[in-house]
């Protein structure tokens, strides 16, 4: 079987809905559950269930597709090169959000008053930082972008598919956090494209993630 070609089978449509809501699902029951400020052990419980759900996908969905992790731009080469590319993703993020900023500024919206980490300590939000990284670039970007690139017969397609959705999923964090995500999300989505390297995806979206909220507060 060519594992560069993902087939549409019932396995691919739930990996369809795990990576398009599986995250939210869970953000969502704790949220309900236990309020919007999670205590550290709450937090650790709901993003180590994100990973299960990363886990899940990994080793029983793709298997059952018959596909390698390659599939979804998950491979062991070129360390050197996709850490060049991680610097650039990076850089190229930063400079897109910094420009999302002001936009928010002209529009009077606000961002980055979220208390979502304020009970939480340094290494938690770290933790969180690198779930992020790791559970959204396989499932916004390495899943849904190629599962839906194969489904649609059309790159823009796919990428629109996966890019709104995930800024939409944001909508927590008001009309900025959507602007931002929905822009990081779509520079991200094109250098998978580009280069179909997760890894240096994710490496790159933690950055973006941990340098702000763990280096810098």
């Amino acid at each position: 079987m060519n594992h560069s070609i993902a087939p549409t089978n019932r396995y691919t449509w739930i990996g369809l809905l795990l990576s398009m809501f599986g995250i939210t699902a869970i953000n969502e029951t704790f949220k309900y559950t236990f309020g919007s400020q999670l205590t550290n052990g709450q937090m650790m419980a709901k993003e180590s269930l994100i990973f299960g759900l990363v886990g899940f996908l990994l080793f029983y969905i793709i298997p059952k597709e018959k596909l390698t992790l390659e599939s979804i731009g998950l491979h062991n080469r070129h360390w050197g090169r996709s850490l060049i590319w991680v610097v650039i993703i990076f850089i190229v993020s930063i400079a897109a959000i910094l420009g999302c900023l002001e936009i928010c500024k002209l529009l009077g919206w606000q961002f980055g008053e979220s208390k979502s980490f304020d009970l939480l300590s340094k290494p938690v939000i770290a933790f969180v930082t690198l779930r992020a990284g790791v559970a959204e670039e396989v499932f916004m970007r390495g899943f849904l972008l190629e599962r839906l690139t194969v489904i649609t017969g059309k790159k823009w397609m796919a990428f629109m598919l996966s890019t709104i959705p995930f800024g939409l999923l944001h909508y927590p964090q008001g009309y900025a956090g959507i602007l931002i995500a929905t822009v990081a999300g779509g520079v991200l989505a094109l250098f998978y494209f580009w280069k179909k390297d997760l890894k240096a995806n994710i490496i790159a979206h933690f950055l973006v993630d941990f340098i702000p909220n763990v280096l810098l507060t």
